[in-house]
């Protein structure tokens, strides 16, 4: 997966290169660094290759440098203590680890909105993730969206490289978001027909066909998948959104950062655990999403009950939909009809 751009500008060339060589060295960064010792260099190249992130130098920056409108612009500070402007600022003779973890904090804040809380009409995202293969999540998704569609209205989008949607639903030859999303790159005035075209109904909800190619999803940037939530959130009568997400899906962690909780199977194996242990790991490193918001799940390991090859219909009810049932009712999510 292609990284993106984090440009370090320091006239002090010394400080500049070796702070991008640090960079580079965590290689459990999602970004490549850039490094640059005047501010016409690093001008020229975010002309053409706008950087996700930009340090610099507090002496670097210049009118030239305000007019690149780069969003997540953070301001290297000579000063301890610097009062906050227009921009942020960073103590620069820290220790490297103490200032990436700052950037890191703020860009997180910063670039990746809790839309889901932000529309006039409320709608709530709920992801499902799990660095653990073969533990339920599909299914669990599928099952949250069926027994939420019995009281509100659910729209559900897989985004993971293999759905399996066509062999588990006899093969629906439509359009899918790969179509949605090459309109997208060609003709953003009709996105929101688009979009609508592509809605279909599954039981008590309504899901977007995936993507069949597992290139096309890793293909799909962080910038274009927001633009559908975005879309979703102001132009739809959905309350709820339910992301199916995958390890593939580009800056896994932002996406993970927009939904207001993450649902995570998980499994008790050895392998399973040292997977979970290394995702850990990631999220207090990156301080990308608060810990509070992964709730870490165990599914049964019976699958649905199903009848006469009508899967939908048997996924919220017997012991699996039972089971799914008193998850998302811990969890504040449902309530038992009859209970307050």
């Amino acid at each position: 997966m292609k990284k993106n751009v984090i440009a370090v500008c320091d006239s002090d060339a010394e400080y500049a290169c070796n702070f991008a060589e640090y960079l580079n060295s965590r290689k459990k960064l999602p970004f490549q660094a850039e490094a640059f010792t005047n501010a016409g260099t690093l001008c020229d190249y975010a002309g053409k290759n706008p950087p996700e992130i930009l340090l610099i130098a507090e002496a670097d920056v210049d009118s030239q440098v305000e007019k690149l409108g780069t969003e997540n612009m953070i301001v290297l500070s000579d000063e301890k203590d610097k009062e906050e402007g227009q921009h942020k600022f960073v103590y620069k003779y820290q220790s490297a680890e103490s200032v990436i973890q700052e950037v890191m904090n703020y860009y997180t804040r910063n670039s990746a909105p809790a839309f889901y809380a932000m529309s006039e009409r409320r709608m709530s995202v709920i992801g499902v993730y799990s660095p653990v293969s073969r533990c339920g999540k599909t299914l669990f998704a599928l099952t949250v969206g069926q027994i939420l569609g019995e009281r509100k209205s659910v729209l559900y989008v897989n985004m993971e490289d293999y759905s399996g949607f066509d062999q588990l639903f006899s093969g629906h030859t439509g359009k899918n978001l790969t179509d949605f999303f090459y309109e997208l790159r060609c003709k953003e005035g009709k996105m929101l027909h688009c979009m609508q075209e592509l809605i279909r109904p599954m039981g008590k909800m309504d899901y977007l066909p995936p993507a069949e190619s597992p290139e096309d999803v890793r293909d799909i940037l962080f910038s274009e998948w927001l633009q559908l939530f975005d879309l979703i959130r102001k132009n739809s009568r959905y309350e709820v959104l339910i992301l199916d997400i995958g390890s593939c899906t580009d800056q896994l962690f932002r996406i993970l950062n927009l939904c207001s909780h993450v649902y995570m199977p998980v499994q008790e194996d050895l392998m399973a655990r040292c997977k979970l242990a290394q995702f850990q790991k990631l999220v207090k490193s990156w301080g990308a999403i608060e810990e509070e918001r992964i709730r870490e799940i165990r599914l049964p390991a019976f699958q649905p009950e199903c009848t006469d090859g009508n899967l939908i219909e048997s996924l919220s009810w017997g012991k699996w939909g039972t089971c799914v049932r008193k998850v998302l009712e811990k969890n504040g999510e449902f309530k038992t009809a009859g209970k307050t």
